[in-house]
């Protein structure tokens, strides 16, 4: 199942305050019970109770919601399997939920969603005590959990994250084996030179864009540090800026090298016929060369057919001096207010971020939990791209008068930074089927996005 792809206010959030990043081989040897959240939150929170004998386990009955319909079966299977190894009084019902994001919002219109679930992204702050335990005091776990922040009202945390993902180029090594391609590309043209020796060589298509689905074209706009080689562009360097979208800037080098590969004849024959489940399959038989998604995607690609070891991840191209890849939380595990047996759904909660290999392998992204060292942990799924010369790290936050402004930006401008409309507009325009060039496009992003900048951004950062 795909990963919800955010809005541009949560993106921002995401990228600038919290990159995800954290331990990521699970062998941490502490017990659940005896987690620093849960004895922290003990005072505060009948979600944290422990037992006042350590020989006493939390029991009963819960019902956890999930976005991964695609491997449910697994999870309350030998995932289970583990959990109850550690807690064998708690059964574990998962429920998996079909358009998680908008499906559960129905759900918390009543007191009827789980014990334990996934905080859907339109949540505003001072709504969580209405919907979700809190999970402890953030200033004590701050320096156990990474990114708890991003779910924090008032001093508490009612998230924390089921994974910190990172954002590359999803490839089949196979294919550039067969393909001839010795040196990982490091820029747009070494990347299309790749492709090209894909195209050539391969009966593999060298890109595919996943168009008809729309999130997958959307995900592009994420790439802004890759793109930059700079932690704080994101949040500052971007706003700071009257012409984002200009010749040179990061925005219109990625959005030149989507247009470009689709210009060549990189990407499918037919666009409109693009299956985002059969692509599963297609990269991992070696029918695809390389896909644009972030790390959360590799499990998925690796499961979907018999050749997992055949699935790599490379860095975005980029003409920065710096490979930089941003890490950023995916949706955080919590508790329902109203759910009859909090202890229990707090142990596992603990369970699965403090011991199990959930987030490294089922999300393809490091553990939110900070190794002993007090730093995030690369999971072993990310050490070869680490290996490629990628420092994977949070993007800057930007100051509070900036908070907030990159969507009150993109919407009086309607740019749709997140939205798909501007990105099939640039592929279909490159593939022939509309009249303009790629510098029309971007300078009318680029007018309309400087027309509200002026209106909308502090006089100190007009120069």
């Amino acid at each position: 199942m795909k990963k919800t792809v955010l809005s541009v206010s949560m993106v921002f959030v995401l990228l600038a305050g919290l990159i995800s990043g954290c331990g990521g081989n699970n062998n941490n040897n502490s017990s659940p019970s005896a987690s620093p959240s849960e004895t922290q939150a003990a005072s505060e929170s009948s979600a944290a109770t422990e037992s006042s004998s350590a020989d006493v386990k939390p029991s009963g009955s819960i019902t956890v919601l999930t976005q991964r319909t695609d491997i449910v079966d697994t999870l309350q299977g030998e995932f289970t399997a583990e959990f109850n190894k550690v807690y064998p009084d708690i059964k574990v019902k998962w429920e998996a939920i079909q358009d998680y994001e908008n499906n559960i919002k129905i759900r918390m219109g009543t007191e009827d969603y789980g014990d334990v679930l996934l905080i859907p992204n339109n949540v505003e702050a001072k709504d969580f005590p209405n919907f979700f335990e809190p999970l402890g005091d953030y200033e004590k776990d701050k320096s156990v959990y990474t990114q708890i922040d991003v779910k924090r009202n008032e001093g508490k945390y009612y998230g924390i994250p089921m994974a910190i993902n990172t954002l590359g180029i999803l490839y089949n090594k196979k294919v550039f084996k067969d393909a001839g391609i010795t040196d990982m590309p490091r820029t747009p043209a070494d990347f299309l030179a790749a492709m090209h020796k894909i195209k050539d060589n391969t009966k593999a298509i060298p890109l595919y864009t996943n168009y008809k689905d729309d999130w997958t074209l959307s995900q592009w706009a994420d790439y802004l540090q890759p793109a930059s080689g700079d932690p704080n562009y994101p949040n500052i360097g971007f706003l700071e800026d009257p012409n984002p979208w200009a010749p040179g800037k990061p925005y219109n080098d990625i959005f030149k090298l989507m247009y470009d590969v689709a210009k060549e004849g990189l990407i499918e024959s037919d666009p409109t016929t693009t299956d985002w489940e059969s692509s599963k399959g297609m990269i991992n038989r070696g029918e695809i060369g390389t896909m644009v998604l972030g790390s959360w995607a590799i499990t998925q690609m690796q499961a979907a057919g018999p050749n997992p070891d055949d699935i790599g991840y490379m860095p975005f191209p980029t003409n920065a001096a710096k490979l930089s890849a941003p890490l950023a939380a995916d949706y955080t595990w919590s508790i329902n207010v109203h759910s009859k047996n909090k202890e229990a759904a707090n142990a596992f909660i603990h369970w699965v971020v403090d011991i199990s290999d959930y987030a490294s392998k089922y999300q393809g992204g490091f553990s939110a939990k900070f190794g002993p060292d007090g730093k995030l942990q690369v999971p072993e799924l990310l050490k070869g791209f680490q290996d490629l010369g990628v420092t994977m790290e949070t993007s800057t936050p930007g100051p509070d008068d900036l908070n907030g402004l990159s969507t009150q930006i993109d919407n009086d401008s309607e740019v749709g930074i997140h939205n798909p409309e501007f990105k099939k507009k640039l592929i279909e325009a490159a593939i022939g089927n509309r009249s303009e060039s790629f510098e029309d496009i971007m300078s009318d992003l680029d007018k309309r996005w400087n027309k509200s900048w002026k209106k909308l951004i502090p006089d100190n950062y007009k120069k």
